[in-house]
């Protein structure tokens, strides 16, 4: 009874909301649990995508999206790339590589796309077009953990991974806090 309540006043508990069929062009980056490595992209109640960090397996973490569940791991050393796979299959759905100018490249739904720094000062980082125009875009907090606004353009609707690309994004940036973190030797706590 009360599960019927909650699906009437609009809660999907565990369903993940498409940007387009919302129409949402600006979502938050935010860790819900302190203790866990769990995040979403989440605006009003709704979650987009979520990436759950595992420990102890390195990079590995866990994606989940409307077009379903993706494991993605980071590899090599000399020629690092990412490997993106639908959850619970061993073929690979896509892979990043990072070219020689410190870009990763990512070829989705027929779009290729570079993640890249943005604006250094406003720590804004973003996925681009092959006409450097921003597809995502990552507006970060400067202090303490990952966490800040993401916007989308409308220009780019019509990519059916949309949620996936902005998942894949924070993962990266998710990744470079936990490398800077274990540089210094500290890792950063919000203690709010």
């Amino acid at each position: 009874m009360l599960l019927k309540s909650l699906n009437q006043l609009n809660f999907n508990i565990g369903a993940m909301k498409s940007l387009v069929d919302n129409q949402v062009t600006s979502i938050q980056l935010v860790k819900p649990d302190i203790a866990k490595k769990y995040y979403e992209l989440s605006a009003d109640g709704n979650i987009f995508a979520s990436i759950d960090l595992i420990r102890g397996y390195g990079s590995l973490a866990r994606i989940e999206v409307p077009q379903g569940s993706f494991t993605i791991k980071r590899l090599g050393f000399f020629m690092p790339y990412i490997t993106l796979r639908k959850e619970k299959s061993d073929a690979d759905f896509a892979k990043i590589y990072l070219d020689l100018n410190s870009k990763c490249i990512f070829k989705i739904d027929n779009v290729t796309c570079n993640f890249k720094l943005l604006n250094s000062w406003k720590n804004q980082w973003g996925w681009v077009n092959e006409n450097n125009k921003p597809i995502v875009k990552y507006m970060l907090t400067t202090f303490g953990q990952v966490r800040g606004d993401v916007e989308f353009s409308k220009d780019f609707s019509y990519i059916v991974h949309l949620e996936l690309l902005a998942a894949v994004g924070a993962y990266f940036l998710l990744q470079l806090e936990d490398e800077v973190n274990h540089s210094f030797g500290c890792t950063v706590e919000n203690t709010r």
